[in-house]
């Protein structure tokens, strides 16, 4: 099944461990790397051989403006606060209505979760266009995938 990218959410975990989707997302980007390191040895003959050493994440995030939600990343960035988040399909999709009354809310036991602080963050004000603001995230442990 083919996911429509207005349906894959990123979300960040409450207090109360519900799950609340960033407001005004226009996208988001979730990105995996890894540390290569060459082992090359007199056997591998003319081609390089290599390996993954560390592994490191990144979610990116572009939203249109709104002061609340700027205000409150730039605070959380500034007190260098980790943020559980979770990248995962709405259970609630509809991509013809919009956003349900009640907010998003994840598809159980499905997408990537882990903890992340706020590596950049940056406001676009471009004259006759909306406000956007785009925001990096940066895994600081495991992504790991839910599966219950």
């Amino acid at each position: 099944m083919i996911v429509k990218g207005s349906d894959l959410m990123l979300f960040e975990q409450g207090t109360s461990s519900t799950y609340t989707a960033f407001a005004y997302a226009t996208s988001h980007t979730l990105e995996l790397t890894g540390d290569v390191m060459e082992t090359s040895s007199k056997d591998s003959g003319k081609w390089k051989a290599n390996q993954i050493t560390k592994l490191s994440w990144t979610i990116s995030s572009e939203n249109l403006y709104s002061e609340t939600d700027y205000d409150s990343l730039v605070s959380k960035m500034i007190e260098r606060e980790e943020i559980p988040v979770l990248f995962a399909i709405a259970g609630n999709a509809d991509s013809d209505n919009g956003k349900p009354e009640s907010g998003w809310t994840p598809k159980a036991n499905s997408g990537y979760k882990g903890n992340v602080i706020i590596s950049s963050i940056s406001a676009n004000a471009a004259d006759g266009e909306n406000a956007t603001y785009s925001c990096t995230f940066t895994g600081t442990g495991p992504l790991t995938k839910v599966t219950a």
